[in-house]
């Protein structure tokens, strides 16, 4: 009597089932997303900071005419007094997730970073990005309110 035969046909077959049933594993065997890391600043920029705010729609990282306006303004005082330095904090309102509106956060403020250092010439060791998304509210808001003063990048200059 004779074994199994194991013909090209019958591997490429079992090879196959085989890959199938590992990706049909539940989805609670994969390791989950870490959750995204607040990035606030570790000391406030005191009471002698001077603040400018930069909006966003919502969802959007995008840049208005407005906020280049800010941005500009910004870029001015910084060129005019090279001895200020610049904390950028991004925010975001309660529409969507923790863990989206955190990166959400970061990625508008590092488009603020990016406008001021790549655009405006501001050496990057005067501009500090941190983030908070939702957590850090101008405005109290329950959950998926959408509130323009939450959507924002701080800019404190010091």
């Amino acid at each position: 009597m004779s074994g199994p035969k194991f013909t090209l046909p019958r591997l490429a077959a079992f090879g196959a089932l085989a890959l199938l049933g590992a990706c049909a594993q539940p989805y609670s065997h994969h390791a989950a997303e870490p959750a995204a890391a607040s990035n606030p600043p570790p000391v406030a920029p005191g009471p002698q900071a001077i603040w400018y705010h930069v909006k966003f729609d919502t969802g959007s990282i995008a840049i208005d005419g407005n906020g280049q306006t800010v941005i500009n303004a910004v870029v001015t005082y910084l060129q005019q007094n090279p001895n200020s330095d610049a904390t950028i904090i991004g925010k975001t309102d309660t529409v969507g997730s923790q863990n989206y509106n955190m990166h959400l956060s970061h990625q508008r403020a590092d488009a603020v970073r990016n406008a001021l250092v790549y655009d405006g010439k501001i050496a990057a060791p005067r501009v500090e990005t941190r983030w908070t998304g939702e957590t850090r509210q101008a405005v109290a808001t329950g959950d998926d309110t959408a509130e323009t003063a939450n959507r924002v990048v701080d800019i404190a200059i010091h």
